[in-house]
């Protein structure tokens, strides 16, 4: 009866323009019988509208037509999330689920610049809940990665302590811009999202906390259809177009420096969102991992055969050769990180064990999906989409050099 628990429930969800929000968004108006969902977007309604149309153009309407969408215009990093006095008040006294899925996931950025969104935020947004009067759930998205700094072995749904003092970290990170821990991380995002985990579960709040950590999010199995991910919200995508561009340091080169043994943890977008709601439902506090093991747990070995079985031939040296620019994350500064970091966690999902019985929207019970139908699928549609992204570069730059051939 977890679906029942949403009626007549009010959201406040933040990142909902994301890959995962979007996801969440449509869950919660089309699924799920909730009365009203804010939403917190920045810039204008029309940029909203806009990210929603490119992510799920066919479900837009859907979604919209609940009636049950009401947009607040703000910003993450502002006091009071940049919110007017008059929102505030709205959230204020109608709000019971507070669902925060903001974030910025660039592995390129220091630490300075990723803390205000992936920590700083955070903060904020916790002590203004503290005045919501209706509050009865708040759900906290993380990541696994905020464990990085963990050896090999299992890695279980806690918080594990790191610093002497959370809060002087804080302080220091705040005025120097810098942490002797850095390094310990895949990425300075990851320490930011672990200080924070740190920091609000060591806050003294009047409301339970749930944290939530994905491992890395793969495309839809079904919701809001199947394949839904925008291109560069998918890491394992974004990854696999950083290291082609680059002839030394491409799949091959990587296949042969990786333990091919180590788990590949991925996990569908829309099984993170069932996880996620599911929880909220059963008002589970502390920590809740969503990750490979409540899918298809693949070694890397099994996941570069599958690419390998699955791209169409001659994809790889096509890319490769014409050049797709990803970014400032170089191809070096990527295979270094991966291969310190593609460590062999096996990351515990035991809180979550009990959803893969359960069908429904909230239920991780997949009946007849078959896991390498669907990864051929994404991989057929990951090189259509390389292809497409070739094929309007040569144009651009044909109309620059119109002799070339």
């Amino acid at each position: 009866m977890e679906v029942e628990w949403f009626r007549g429930q009010v959201v406040f969800l933040t990142g909902a323009t994301g890959n995962l929000g979007g996801c969440l968004v449509y869950k919660l108006a089309t699924q799920l019988p909730t009365a009203k969902i804010f939403v917190l977007v920045r810039g204008s309604v029309q940029k909203a509208l806009e990210a929603w149309e490119q992510s799920m153009p066919e479900q837009v309407e859907d979604v919209i037509s609940t009636g049950k969408i009401q947009f607040l215009l703000g910003d993450m990093i502002q006091p009071n999330l940049g919110l007017s006095s008059a929102n505030v008040s709205r959230l204020c006294n109608e709000v019971t689920v507070v669902i925060n899925a903001a974030g910025d996931i660039a592995l390129s950025r220091s630490l300075a610049e990723t803390m205000p969104i992936n920590c700083i935020a955070h903060l904020t947004l916790a002590g203004l809940l503290d005045s919501f009067t209706q509050l009865k759930r708040f759900l906290h998205i993380s990541t696994t990665y905020a464990t990085s700094f963990l050896p090999d072995g299992v890695v279980k749904e806690q918080i594990y302590p790191l610093y002497e003092d959370p809060v002087e970290e804080f302080r220091k990170i705040l005025v120097t811009g810098e942490s002797s821990y850095t390094k310990k991380f895949a990425a300075p995002y990851a320490l930011a999202k672990h200080l924070a985990e740190c920091l609000l579960s060591n806050g003294d709040h009047k409301f339970p906390i749930l944290i939530v950590r994905p491992c890395l999010i793969s495309p839809a199995i079904e919701d809001p259809y199947p394949l839904y991910g925008s291109d560069g919200a998918i890491p394992a995508h974004s990854f696999i177009q950083i290291l082609l561009k680059d002839s030394e340091y491409g799949p091959l080169q990587l296949e042969k420096e990786l333990p091919s043994q180590v788990t590949s943890n991925e996990i569908p977008v829309d099984l993170v969102a069932r996880v996620c709601l599911a929880h909220v439902a059963q008002g589970t506090t502390g920590v809740v991992h969503a990750s490979a093991d409540l899918y298809m747990a693949r070694t890397i070995g099994e996941l570069l055969e599958l690419m390998h079985r699955y791209a169409p031939p001659g994809s790889e040296d096509r890319i490769r050769k014409a050049g797709i620019d990803q970014g400032d994350l170089t191809a070096p500064d990527f295979f270094n990180m991966i291969q310190q970091f593609a460590r062999n966690w096996k990351i515990e999902c035991a809180r979550s064990a009990h959803l893969k019985k359960l069908p429904g929207p909230l239920g991780l019970d997949l009946a007849d999906h078959d896991p390498e139908d669907f990864f051929r699928r994404r991989t057929e549609l990951l090189a259509k989409v390389l292809f497409e992204k070739l094929d309007n570069a040569t144009q651009a730059a044909s109309k620059f050099h119109p002799n070339m051939s």
